[in-house]
């Protein structure tokens, strides 16, 4: 348990620990560093004492003592998104077995590019040896200033800046692999709801790719914009009227969240799918899909995040890396929610 002093708790220091478990300082900060000279009985009684006492490490201030840190930073965007989740999730497990420790900050799902600046800032106040960054609204342009402080690199979001490592899901092999499937199920007119760049660029160029696609396959488009962060589901209300007015078979979504909240959106309209219109996403990762038989394209996110983690492992350590914009494509799971155009349609 925490120290106390006057009935008030105090922060726990190295020193108590070193005279809980009766060695030195020194060897409190060997310890800690995992240093494989000091013995086993000794790191026993070291971690023994860490434990009663409810000791935390400054992990910044053992960077410093050691002249080698490794505290990587990482900048998240929503992890309610299951992508964003997932991603979360893997980086975490990768950068435990690669010996790095993990410090993330996550805006709020409303918050902007500025914003993400100063919680990079924040994290490069903690001393961290690189960034990880896994946001769609910060920029390569946003991103550069930190270039001359520590590695960068960027994860499962388009990068070009040429400073910047990037480890990227193929966003326009995704668009056009899910383009594709609906363009070969014969529909001609498909609506895309098509984020801007500084609300998702992930999701903006997956859009894209998508409405470029159907028209080299000669299927007629219409754009519905969403313009606003944390809303999940704007420009529903556009594609609903689109779809009551029999102008499109299909809606394609960037996103299967996206997607999600349309499908319930039809339901409340009483709009069956696929026999009314077909829905598609772009994500793959959120558990149940199957039962949902969502069409969309599962992204490689454990791979993506294996590839970074070890990029900055090596980073950290000083081994240099040409810099490289690594893209990784998705693959195509053909569910329920895409059917032939015109086989159901009800009239």
């Amino acid at each position: 348990m925490p120290h106390e002093r006057g009935g008030l708790p105090v922060q726990v220091t190295m020193d108590d620990v070193a005279t809980e478990a009766r060695v030195s300082r020194a060897t409190v900060s060997r310890v800690l560093a995992g240093n494989v000279k000091v013995n086993d009985a000794t790191k026993g009684r070291v971690h023994r004492a860490i434990d009663r006492l409810g000791y935390v490490p400054n992990l910044a201030a053992q960077a410093l003592a050691t002249k080698r840190s490794t505290l990587v930073g990482l900048l998240l965007r929503d992890p309610r998104k299951p992508v964003y989740g997932l991603l979360h999730s893997e980086i975490q497990d990768r950068a435990a077995a690669a010996g790095l420790e993990l410090i993330t900050v996550v805006p709020t799902s409303s918050q902007g590019a500025a914003d993400e600046q100063r919680s990079l800032h924040k994290l490069l106040g903690l001393r961290v040896a690189g960034l990880l960054v896994a946001t769609g609204v910060s920029n390569g342009g946003h991103l550069a200033p930190l270039l001359g402080t520590v590695p960068v690199v960027s994860v499962g979001r388009p990068e070009r800046h040429p400073g910047i490592h990037g480890i990227s899901h193929d966003e326009r092999a995704n668009g056009r692999l899910i383009a594709d499937a609906v363009a070969d199920r014969g529909h001609r007119e498909v609506a895309v709801l098509a984020p801007i760049k500084a609300l998702s660029s992930p999701e903006h160029q997956r859009a894209a790719s998508m409405i470029r696609q159907l028209r080299a396959r000669d299927v007629t488009v219409r754009s519905v914009r969403a313009n606003t962060l944390g809303v999940r589901d704007e420009g529903n209300a556009e594609l609903l009227e689109l779809v009551s007015q029999r102008s499109v078979t299909c809606v394609m979504f960037p996103s299967d969240e996206r997607a999600l909240e349309f499908m319930a959106a039809c339901q409340r309209a009483g709009i069956a799918i696929p026999e009314d219109v077909s829905v598609t996403g772009v994500d793959g990762v959120s558990a149940g899909l199957g039962l949902i038989g969502l069409t969309t394209v599962r992204l490689p996110v454990a791979d993506v995040a294996a590839r970074a983690v070890s990029l900055m492992a090596d980073l950290v350590a000083g081994r240099s890396r040409p810099v490289r914009h690594q893209k990784h494509a998705g693959e195509l799971v053909d569910g329920t929610t895409l059917g032939t155009a015109g086989a159901g349609r009800r009239t």
